[in-house]
C-alpha cells in the first residue's frame, strides 16, 4: 500500500527508531518518544537525519516530547480515543507550541 512496505510496521518503543524501505527509493522513519521525557542528542541526530532525507517520510509517536525540532511544513496527526472500536483523527498544519528540551 502507499509507500510499499510490505513488512508489518510495529511500534519502536524500545529502540526509539524503525526503519523501513518502501518502493521507489522511499524510507518510513518510525520513532517513537514515549519513553523519552527529554530529547537526547542521538535521538535529535536521527530526527534531523529522517527529517533531511528528500525520500523519507517521517512518523513520530508521542511528538509533542520533540516540539523545538519539527522541519518546516510539519503536519501533525492525532488520533483521538473516541471507543473501543472508533478514533478520531485531527490534522493539524502548525504543532502545539511546548518545549522539550
Amino acid at each position: 500500500m502507499g509507500l510499499g512496505i510490505k513488512e508489518p510496521i510495529t511500534s519502536p518503543t524500545f529502540n526509539f527508531e524503525n526503519i523501513y524501505q518502501g518502493r521507489d527509493g522511499l524510507t518510513l522513519y518510525h520513532f517513537d518518544l514515549y519513553r523519552s521525557d527529554r530529547i537526547d542528542e542521538d535521538i535529535r541526530d536521527l530526527m534531523l537525519e529522517a527529517f533531511a532525507d528528500p525520500q523519507g517520510v517521517t512518523v513520530v509517536e508521542w511528538a509533542e516530547r520533540a516540539s523545538g525540532y519539527w522541519p518546516k511544513g510539519a503536519m501533525a496527526i492525532e488520533f483521538d480515543w473516541v471507543s473501543e472500536n472508533e478514533r478520531k483523527i485531527i490534522i493539524n498544519s502548525k504543532f502545539k507550541s511546548q518545549n522539550a528540551n
